[in-house]
């Protein structure tokens, strides 16, 4: 579009492509409802006023429009679905625009991943922006698929023009030792005038200042009020996370007030598709905000002004003249119900539904084999060492996680699990050389029999499985190795549900219906296996070194604060 084309639409001296007529346009800038028309050009919006002339005239009725919402931080991997299939489940709840972090496919096919979904969200109407990860792998404590260093990332930023930041630093400790190349990541796009994106857990006091002024500006692992106003006093954009595994929304609303709230933003960084078509997105998130007292203008510029001010997207995130026509059409503001949502002047969903037909001009990834070890049942036993035993305690809703000392329960002369106490068998498999396992111990979960594994291991992902006996635990492993990475629940060495994940050990080839359909029957075998919550994205996460406290990837039990590794026995 020229601008000699729009300005004399805005003068109406021209007629507007679209006129939205009797509109209660909730104005991010002011913080006021005005009524209104809007009137639209290509896909701009031309101006507000008492626009009359258009080629064609919507009648709002008096309903309220506010702008499309912008997720700040996520990873499309994490839904499982391509995205496309990503596309049609998050339009209709108002989203328009997402900053993508694609650090999981990328740490199993390194800048290939990143391509796929780069060139897989060409043409689909919705506004897909790159961070580019910074974590391949996240730390050396584990075997990726991948290795994305400074040389790689030049000519890709170049090549790209949608990267517009490096991707969350997850390596906090790397950071504040000044390590090398990741001190060089961060110089080559801060040169540039890209964002650097955080990810500090717990992070305070000078290490916290320290990691600020290598110029990381947002952060999305706050857990507190009393953490979120630290990292917002320092000058950092924090990200309010609700996702599946991490659902902090409800307790970091407590620190957002009207001095402070443009520097919240919204964000559901690994959120399942279950979760999406059940409860929502970001307007789930909106919503929830308005409940719990937050001003629903307020609530909205979380979800859309802030962020695009953060990222420096100049047209997007609020209703004004230049910015784009992407919108949100609500009939009341509290409840906060979404009856349509445009985007690019184009009504893309009513009630839920979507109108169009979503197609990318993308290709599609190689779909990669799973190099497993040559791992027999006799390998999975724990010989006693007469000591206790460390036990990685998992957190509902969170993805910290706890060490525990605990007295193993011993069967001639081996350790096994025990749930009873709730302390069961786990076992990371590296997937890429065929060499590395390990093995250790969880609690948390309920798990009372069988066994349940994935291939999506945040974020070497590595295949992980937990099971309360070893022909269970080895009848997963099997499975997964056969589907080409996925989820299985097993018992009595029979899968009785599971899901194929072939695009990367990370996404299904199928629709939005079909893995939809395989999570709830995967939640449903796991409760009948003992289970207390969904314990999918938490298995997930038990290999991530760079969140506290412990963790275990495929070469042991690992110290996130050291960055070092444990023994599983603790000595009398």
């Amino acid at each position: 579009m020229r601008i000699k084309e729009i300005i004399p639409v805005s003068l109406e001296k021209e007629p507007a492509d679209i006129i939205l007529k009797n509109c209660k346009i909730v104005n991010v800038f002011s913080g006021e409802i005005e009524e209104g028309n809007i009137a639209l050009f290509r896909k701009r919006i031309a101006g507000i006023g008492d626009y009359k002339y258009g080629k064609k005239i919507i009648d709002i009725k008096g309903k309220y429009v506010c702008p499309g919402f912008i997720d700040a931080h996520l990873h499309i991997e994490s839904s499982m679905l391509t995205p496309v299939e990503f596309a049609k489940v998050v339009l209709p709840r108002g989203t328009t625009t997402i900053i993508a972090d694609p650090h999981e496919i990328a740490n199993v096919l390194g800048l290939s991943g990143v391509e796929y979904i780069i060139k897989g969200t060409e043409g689909i109407p919705l506004n897909i922006y790159i961070t580019l990860p910074s974590a391949v792998p996240a730390t050396d404590l584990e075997t990726s698929g991948a290795r994305l260093g400074v040389e790689d990332m030049i000519g890709f930023l170049e090549k790209h023009p949608r990267i517009l930041a490096l991707g969350e630093v997850m390596n906090y400790p790397g950071v504040l030792s000044c390590d090398n190349e990741l001190v060089a990541k961060i110089e080559l796009l801060r040169h540039r005038y890209k964002k650097i994106d955080g990810h500090a857990p717990g992070l305070t006091g000078k290490k916290l200042n320290a990691y600020i002024v290598a110029f990381i500006r947002s952060d999305h692992e706050s857990i507190s009020k009393e953490e979120a106003l630290e990292k917002v006093s320092k000058g950092m954009q924090v990200f309010i996370r609700e996702g599946s595994a991490a659902k902090n929304l409800d307790e970091l609303l407590k620190a957002v007030n009207i001095l402070n709230h443009h520097y919240f933003s919204f964000c559901t960084d690994d959120r399942s598709p279950e979760d999406i078509i059940n409860e929502g997105h970001i307007d789930y998130m909106v919503r929830r905000a308005i409940k719990k007292g937050i001003n629903p203008v307020i609530a909205i510029r979380m979800a859309s002004i802030n962020t695009a001010r953060y990222f420096n997207l100049r047209s997007m995130g609020a209703i004004a003249p230049g910015y784009k026509a992407d919108f949100v059409i609500l009939k009341d503001i509290k409840d906060f119900k979404i009856e349509m949502v445009i985007k690019d002047s184009i009504i893309v969903s009513k009630d839920n539904e979507l109108c169009i037909d979503i197609k990318s001009d993308g290709f599609e990834v190689m779909k990669n084999p799973m190099f497993t070890p040559l791992i027999k049942k006799e390998d999975l036993r724990i010989k006693n060492e007469n000591g206790k035993i460390r036990v990685i305690e998992i957190i509902k809703d969170n993805i910290i996680t706890k060490a525990v000392i605990m007295e193993p329960k011993i069967k001639d002369g081996y350790v096994i699990s025990d749930p009873a106490r709730d302390i069961v068998k786990v076992v990371v498999v590296e997937r890429y050389n065929g060499k590395n396992f390990s093995k250790g111990f969880i609690k948390g979960l309920g798990l009372k029999e069988g066994a349940i594994g994935t291939s999506v291991g945040h974020d070497a992902h590595n295949i992980a499985i937990t099971g309360v006996n070893d022909d269970d635990i080895m009848t997963a492993l099997r499975e997964i190795k056969r589907l080409n990475g996925g989820i299985v629940v097993v018992k009595n060495g029979k899968v009785i549900s599971s899901i194929s994940l072939p695009i990367a050990g990370l996404m299904s080839d199928k629709s939005i219906d079909y893995v939809y359909k395989r999570t709830i029957e995967l939640k449903n075998a796991a409760k009948s296996l003992g289970c207390k919550f969904e314990p999918f994205l938490p298995l997930s996460f038990i290999q991530l070194p760079v969140i506290p406290e412990i963790r275990i990837t495929d070469k042991g039990i690992v110290d996130v604060e050291k960055q070092e590794f444990l023994p599983l026995f603790v000595k009398y």
